[in-house]
């Protein structure tokens, strides 16, 4: 006698603790939505992807799309500390026949210890993200009294 015969369902929904729990497959002869090969075939939409002309497979390729590396030297970073101008990185028709005078390049570590980037006036950038935060002490903390060591601070914005 085979475990899914009749009688051993009967006699596993007897002695089972709930009887009404399934195993979760759709019982034959019931109803389904939607019934099963009645939907149509599933065409996929025309993106720019499926498109055969100008798409070569590179452009396409998102596994090996890495940012590409840049690399500066000391002195590049030291003329820009300076306030010097940044190389294009295509030159201009018109700067082919011009002569360029090349600039003096410091070492980074003179650059950086003749003058100060930061100062107490005159700070790093912060991000923003949209709002200027407003730190304000909560005034519904209340510190405890038994004179512990009690470091933390309540801050609210």
């Amino acid at each position: 006698m085979s475990w899914n015969s009749k009688t051993w369902a009967w006699v596993g929904k007897y002695f089972s603790i709930n009887p009404l729990v399934t195993d979760g497959m759709p019982v034959v002869g019931k109803f389904r939505t939607p019934a099963p090969a009645s939907q149509g075939k599933y065409t996929y939409p025309k993106t720019s992807a499926s498109a055969l002309s100008n798409n070569p497979y590179f452009k396409r390729d998102t596994r090996r799309n890495f940012p590409r590396l840049a690399v500066y030297k000391q002195q590049d970073l030291a003329l820009l500390l300076e306030g010097g101008v940044v190389n294009p990185s295509l030159p201009d028709e018109a700067a082919v026949d011009k002569v360029v005078a090349s600039t003096e390049t410091k070492p980074l570590v003179e650059v950086l210890n003749s003058h100060k980037l930061y100062s107490a006036s005159k700070l790093p950038p912060i991000p923003q993200f949209g709002r200027k935060a407003a730190w304000r002490d909560s005034e519904d903390f209340v510190f405890p009294n038994d004179g512990s060591y009690f470091p933390m601070k309540v801050i609210t914005m």
